[in-house]
C-alpha cells in the first residue's frame, strides 16, 4: 500500500493545482489506518479490504484535489470531510459486504451535492451525520433528513404547542437575536440585532432547524435584510402569561407549522412546535 499511496499522490500532485500534502498525510496517517483496522476487526478478507482502502485512498485523493476536504486545523465543517475522516473509518465495516462500494458513491455524490447547496442545508445534513450510527440503508436516511429539513410537516401547528428554548450564545457568545425569516417550513434564521451587514461585512445569523427536537446549526453566512415582524398567536400569549423567562418579545415569526420569537432579554429563541 505504501507503493500504491505514493503513485496516487505524485498523480495528484501533477494533476491538482490546490492539491494539500499536509491534508493528505492526515488522511492517509489518521483516517485510513483506521478503516483498515476496522476492516481487519471485522473479519474482512485481505484482498476484499485492500481493495475497499485502494477506493477510499483514490476518492480522498481527488476530495483534497477538487478542494472538498479540510484539514482539521482550517476549522471549517463540511459533510465531506466528515465522511472521509470519520464515517467511513468509523462506520463502513459494519456494512455488508456489498453494499460496501455502493455507500463511497452515495457519500460522494451527497458530499459532492452539498458542495453547492445553501450553507443550511450543509449544516443540516453536516450535524445530522455527525449522529450517524450506521451507514446501512444510507440513501434511506438521506431522504429522511432531506423531507424534514426541505417539505412542510404533515403535522400542523395548533393552538397548543411545545415550547423550546434555544440557546444560540453556546454557537456565539455575543449574537443577541433580532429579527427572524423562514428559509424552509421547518428552518428559520435568526440575525443579531446589532451586527448587521455593513460595508460589504456579512450581518451575523444563526439558522435553528425546528426537528422534533430543534437544532441549532450555526453561522448562516446569510445577506437578506428581514422585516421586523410580529405576529400573534394563543401559544406566544400563553408563554408570555405562564413562563418567567418570557418577558417581552422582541420579534416574533409564524406559518403553518412553526413559530419563533425572539426576546428583548435574552440569548434565547423561544420556538414552539406541535404537540
Amino acid at each position: 500500500m505504501s507503493t500504491f499511496m505514493d503513485e496516487l499522490e505524485a498523480n495528484a500532485r501533477a494533476r491538482f493545482v490546490r492539491w494539500d500534502s499536509a491534508l493528505w498525510r492526515e488522511l492517509t496517517g489518521d483516517a485510513a489506518p483506521r478503516l483498515g483496522q476496522s476492516l481487519l476487526a471485522a473479519g474482512t478478507p485481505a484482498a476484499e479490504g485492500e481493495e475497499l482502502l485502494r477506493a477510499y485512498l483514490q476518492l480522498g485523493a481527488e476530495a483534497i484535489g477538487l478542494g472538498y476536504l479540510y484539514p482539521a486545523s482550517a476549522g471549517r465543517q463540511n459533510f465531506f470531510t466528515l465522511a472521509w475522516s470519520d464515517l467511513i473509518p468509523r462506520l463502513l465495516a459494519a456494512v455488508p459486504g456489498p453494499e460496501r462500494s455502493q455507500v463511497f458513491a452515495q457519500l460522494w455524490n451527497l458530499g459532492e451535492n452539498l458542495e453547492s447547496a445553501p450553507p443550511w442545508v450543509q449544516r443540516i445534513f453536516w450535524r445530522v451525520g455527525r449522529g450517524l450510527t450506521s451507514l446501512v440503508d444510507l440513501e434511506t436516511q438521506l431522504r429522511r433528513t432531506s423531507e424534514a429539513a426541505l417539505e412542510p410537516p404533515s403535522q400542523p401547528l395548533g393552538a397548543r404547542a411545545r415550547a423550546h428554548w434555544v440557546d444560540l450564545s453556546q454557537e456565539d457568545s455575543r449574537f443577541l437575536p433580532g429579527a427572524l425569516h423562514f428559509l424552509s417550513p421547518t428552518v428559520v434564521c435568526v440575525h443579531d440585532r446589532h451586527r448587521q451587514a455593513v460595508a460589504g461585512r456579512e450581518a451575523a445569523t444563526q439558522g435553528i432547524w425546528l426537528a422534533e427536537t430543534p437544532v441549532p446549526l450555526g453561522a448562516m453566512g446569510c445577506r437578506e435584510v428581514p422585516e421586523h415582524t410580529s405576529v400573534e398567536r394563543p401559544h406566544l400569549d400563553a408563554a408570555l402569561r405562564e413562563d418567567p423567562r418570557a418577558d417581552a418579545w422582541f420579534a416574533t415569526l409564524a406559518n403553518d407549522w412553526r413559530t419563533a420569537a425572539t426576546l428583548h432579554t435574552s440569548q434565547h429563541v423561544l420556538v414552539f412546535l406541535p404537540e
